[in-house]
């Protein structure tokens, strides 16, 4: 179809402004256009944790020698009132409990005395660390014996405290700066409550000992003597030990698995239990005393308990000097090594097997010496 000049002129502009249109809407960059994907940064790492400074001093150990000290000052017999009062081992583990409540760095423990008469009584000690802490144990407490009994302030103790009897037992209580103190008495069988006298020689006992318990912690604070062998044995405990038999921890045995053995002098000491299948069990003692004299001592101390079913030095590897015995109650095998003494107590071997106390007094022997040479 032939177009008129004026039609093909009229094509020629409409095709011009087209091509300007588009030259307008070209980017700059004819080259590369597509967008370059945003890179995704690195995770970073988790930062370690800050180790403590070489000089940190843990306040839960500090208020846990504390504590230690305080119960092997205490008194036995207690001299108080009509009756005297006696320790009473058989109860908690080796006469002692956790008092419930209490939370780390705190540390509190109930210790038990009674009479020949049948009177019951509990001395609670509890170390935090301020006074506002032990201030607030001292309130909760107030709160849970004023549903029981009355309470009264009492001027011949160092306030605050509370005293008060009733039907469910007497209670003293007291908060001296960062401890709280709790005198207990469950049952008495004279005429007259014994709180008073008791609660006396309580605090007379702090005030005079709390210097002493006191230093023991501050010691054990600066000792930069080297690693603490013990609590180096205490960690290294295994949780089985296989003789004839599987012997495993026994945690239920003390408050969480570590006892405190009695008549501790000059040193300290801790003591684990094992059992099997069959409720065979033993025990294992370690302490470590003040100079190597000390700890034989104890070790003598200790032959003397059992004496009668001894049989000394009798193996030639073995420390000297040592013990190994059996009697009624069990098998035992006792050693005296510089400043350290050790005890293993087979309270129920297996009895279709060779008795296993020798095989694992050389394990426990294995452990202290492994933990003396790191």
């Amino acid at each position: 179809m032939n177009r008129t000049p004026f039609a093909q002129s009229r094509l020629l502009v409409l095709a011009l402004v087209a091509l300007l249109a588009l030259s307008a809407c070209r980017p700059d960059d004819t080259l590369d256009i597509t967008p370059s994907p945003t890179p995704t940064p690195e995770p970073s790492a988790t930062p370690s944790p800050t180790p403590p400074p070489a000089d940190f001093v843990d306040p839960y150990e500090v208020n846990l020698s504390i504590i230690e000290s305080l119960i092997e000052l205490l008194p036995d017999p207690l001299p108080a009132g009509e009756e005297e009062w006696r320790r009473n081992f058989e109860v908690g583990n080796e006469g002692v409990k956790n008092i419930r409540g209490i939370r780390r760095p705190a540390v509190g423990r109930e210790i038990y005395y009674y009479t020949q008469q049948g009177s019951k009584m509990s001395l609670n000690f509890a170390v935090f660390p301020d006074a506002e802490a032990a201030l607030a144990e001292f309130h909760r407490k107030q709160e849970l014996r004023s549903s029981l009994v009355n309470l009264k302030e009492n001027d011949s103790f160092p306030k605050p405290n509370f005293i008060g009897g009733g039907l469910y037992g007497s209670f003293g209580l007291f908060q001296i700066e960062n401890y709280f103190i709790e005198v207990f008495v469950e049952i008495f069988t004279t005429s007259t409550s014994p709180m008073q006298p008791l609660s006396t020689e309580t605090i007379k006992f702090f005030e005079n000992n709390r210097a002493a318990f006191e230093a023991v912690a501050d010691s054990s604070a600066t000792d930069d003597g080297g690693p603490d062998v013990l609590q180096v044995i205490l960690d290294s405990m295994p949780k089985e030990i296989v003789t004839t038999t599987q012997w495993r921890r026994d945690f239920s045995r003390f408050d969480e698995g570590v006892g405190t053995p009695r008549n501790i002098q000059n040193g300290r000491g801790f003591r684990v239990a094992y059992i099997d299948q069959m409720a065979n069990n033993f025990q294992m003692t370690y302490a470590q005393f003040d100079s190597a004299d000390d700890a034989m001592a104890h070790y003598l101390r200790m032959k003397d308990i059992r004496e009668g079913i001894e049989e000394e030095n009798s193996i030639e590897d073995f420390p000297q000097p040592h013990v190994l015995g059996r009697g009624l109650y069990g098998s035992v095998a006792l050693f005296s090594i510089d400043e350290f003494f050790l005890e293993v107590l087979m309270e129920r071997a297996p009895g279709t097997s060779a008795n296993p106390t020798v095989a694992i007094a050389r394990k426990a022997l294995a452990i202290l010496e492994e933990a003396r040479s790191g």
